[in-house]
């Protein structure tokens, strides 16, 4: 007995099939889409075939869709098993969306950030994480201090450009002998 399934085929952004076919299995449909494609192989096709005939798809849709719109009664010609398989699938997102309906009393909890360092790090109180602390400067780089002076010969020059008192990098060059 010939089923439709729908098949849609691409390779990178392009599509290359976008259709229903009529087969037995979907290896048939497999094989058939080859065919229309012109192919050997679908090695680099990125397809997808529908495993359940697109007449129960139409039919499960429908009758949920006559469901949600109001309660309509709708007459399905979908075995009942089937019917309680969709409503047990169903049941969780029917659940939530019945909880999202109705008032919430309790305000939600806050939500605490995990830090894993915290057991690491001693305990402060709140007083002493309050009090804003002064960190020490960077310690410069006296190696690029000592080639930029070599090369320029100019104290005042390397002192603004590093940002180091003048006084500092004279003693540091007469110590150092960086000139010699």
């Amino acid at each position: 007995m010939n089923r439709t399934y729908k098949i849609i085929a691409s390779r990178g952004a392009e599509i290359l099939f976008d259709d229903r076919l009529q087969a037995v299995t979907p290896r048939q449909a497999r094989s058939r889409l080859k065919e229309m494609l012109g192919l050997r192989s679908l090695s680099g096709v990125v397809y997808s075939i529908t495993e359940i005939p697109v007449d129960l798809i139409r039919g499960i849709v429908d009758a949920r869709v006559a469901e949600l719109a109001g309660g309509a009664s709708f007459q399905s010609p979908l075995p009942a098993d089937l019917n309680e398989i969709v409503m047990e699938r169903l049941q969780p997102i029917l659940q939530r969306l019945a909880a999202l309906d109705r008032p919430n009393s309790t305000a939600p909890a806050p939500c605490e950030r995990f830090d894993p360092l915290a057991a690491a790090a001693p305990a402060e109180s709140e007083e002493a994480s309050t009090i804003p602390t002064e960190t020490a400067p960077p310690e410069p780089d006296w190696g690029l201090i000592r080639r930029h002076y070599r090369r320029y010969r100019s104290l005042s020059g390397t002192a603004a450009k590093y940002g180091v008192a003048q006084e500092e990098i004279a003693a540091r060059a007469s110590l150092e002998a960086w000139l010699d």
